[in-house]
């Protein structure tokens, strides 16, 4: 399914949105969400920054968002190709959409491909639905599945083309479980491994709740995992 691309407001060069970063390092921030690009109230969505960038830095032209949620991704291909530089070809989809990224092909060949899947259970898109990650009952229920995703993004990435995954940490009734292991450790299948990009965050709904005084720190980090397909 191919989605229809939203148009974007311009931007003077003093003030805009859609230029590359390009000091850009391992350690990124944005405080300041982009309103612009998807839905803020979207449970899950991240602001669109970091995909813009890496857009941008890896000068991708066929870009595929699998599980794009709300739309954040389709938005800013639509604001890059909207200024007159950009000539980005987009394609996206979800389960919302009916795509099931665990069989469905990916209409392919693609340059640059942005996955942000369900951090497991932390929150709970579809309890009725068993194509839903986030439904999985274990913790190596969920991995596996994972698995199955990444490898089907992966076939439809052209030589050359990137791989990026944006993944969180969580916890479960004391116990701190990590994703970036699972992923990192797909080395190979997935191509080579390019860069590990630590992202604070930021406006999450659980930043608004008060929990005393935790034994461990909270969680305010997301990794985004890079690999590039030979």
């Amino acid at each position: 399914m191919t989605v229809t691309l939203q148009s974007a407001p311009n931007h003077t060069a003093e003030n805009d949105i859609y230029a590359e970063q390009t000091a850009m390092t391992s350690i990124v921030s944005y405080p300041q969400r982009c309103n612009f690009w998807g839905d803020g109230r979207f449970r899950g969505n991240c602001d669109g920054q970091l995909f813009k960038n890496l857009v941008l830095r890896y000068r991708a032209t066929r870009v595929a968002d699998p599980m794009m949620g709300s739309g954040t991704t389709r938005d800013v291909i639509a604001g890059l190709n909207a200024t007159g530089r950009h000539n980005i070809h987009y394609w996206g989809a979800d389960l919302s959409t009916g795509f099931d990224l665990r069989t469905d092909p990916l209409p392919g060949p693609f340059d640059f491909a942005w996955l942000h899947p369900p951090y497991w259970n932390l929150i709970r898109y579809n309890d009725n639905d068993p194509r839903d990650l986030s439904g999985c009952a274990t913790y190596e229920e969920f991995c596996n599945t994972l698995h199955q995703c990444l490898r089907n993004c992966y076939q439809t990435i052209s030589p050359g083309g990137r791989l990026a995954i944006l993944l969180g940490d969580i916890r479960r009734c004391g116990t701190y479980i990590t994703l970036l292991p699972t992923v990192l450790a797909m080395e190979g299948e997935l191509g080579q491994l390019r860069s590990v990009i630590i992202k604070a965050q930021h406006n999450c709904s659980s930043n608004a709740k008060s929990y005393g005084r935790m034994e461990d720190v909270p969680i305010q980090h997301e990794y985004c995992v890079v690999f590039k397909k030979a």
